[in-house]
């Protein structure tokens, strides 16, 4: 699998005209940076590069040193649990609403989750090092960034009881829901394969299950790509999850 690559190597213009701080603020998709006052997002965008990250693509291993930080813009990132036989299944995604690098926040310098991109798309990346050295030093980043890490616990857990309780369809319309919120567009790139992967079931249930959907009308999709045709036939599909984890971030991350 390829790795990340770098499509830029800063996010401000160091001399000549400087964007305004109200037009930096409004480019960004990042909602943890978008959140920022402009002097720390300042400070954090001066420290990060823009990444490209391919779906499928490895941006860290398990247990391996995790050196960056990632603020995704439109691409989706997703936490895979591997077990010893190659199985996997999907822990948690992250989008434009949060970070990847949880566990160097938290003082670990490694993770038992995989990380690999979903979907393709861009990210704000920082070393592990200045991470550290901003959270120390910016008041609103570490606050949003604490904040974030209790979403995660709260996905996670309603992700787990989802998974136990709800029937493929339903977990697929939320899945692509918020695959949807994360990107920012209609149309992303997903094979039927990947998302039984994600879902941690087999691929003859998830093409029943998009079979499903698309017949209905809220989705269409060709090979290796899916598009979202009706956004509320598809918000009524999926289960309360859905709305339990959007209602929740408005909470925690305003």
């Amino acid at each position: 699998m390829a790795t990340a690559s770098i499509q830029t190597s800063a996010q401000l213009p160091q001399n000549g005209s400087e964007p305004t701080d109200a037009a930096v603020q409004t480019s960004i998709r990042n909602k943890i940076l978008n959140l920022l006052p402009a002097s720390e997002l300042e400070a954090v965008l001066s420290r990060c590069e823009t990444v490209t990250i391919q779906s499928k693509a490895v941006v860290w291993e398990r247990e391996a040193p995790v050196t960056h930080v990632f603020f995704p813009e439109d691409c989706v990132i997703s936490l895979v649990t591997e077990m010893e036989d190659g199985d996997s299944v999907e822990a948690m995604t992250v989008g434009s609403d949060g970070f990847a690098g949880m566990a160097v926040f938290h003082g670990a310098g490694s993770s038992r989750l995989k990380a690999i991109g979903q979907i393709t798309g861009t990210a704000h990346r920082m070393t592990a090092e200045a991470f550290n050295q901003l959270t120390a030093e910016c008041e609103t980043f570490d606050d949003l960034l604490h904040r974030y890490s209790q979403f995660v616990f709260e996905t996670v857990a309603q992700s787990a009881a989802c998974n136990r309780l709800h029937v493929i369809e339903q977990r697929c319309a939320r899945w692509l829901l918020m695959s949807q919120d994360r990107v920012g567009r209609n149309r992303f790139d997903l094979t039927q394969e990947f998302l039984a992967e994600m879902l941690g079931v087999r691929r003859p249930g998830v093409t029943v299950a998009m079979g499903i959907l698309e017949k209905a009308g809220l989705i269409a999709h060709t090979r290796g790509t899916i598009s979202v045709v009706d956004r509320s036939g598809l918000e009524a599909a999926s289960c309360e999850c859905y709305r339990a984890i959007k209602n929740r971030q408005q909470k925690l991350i305003a």
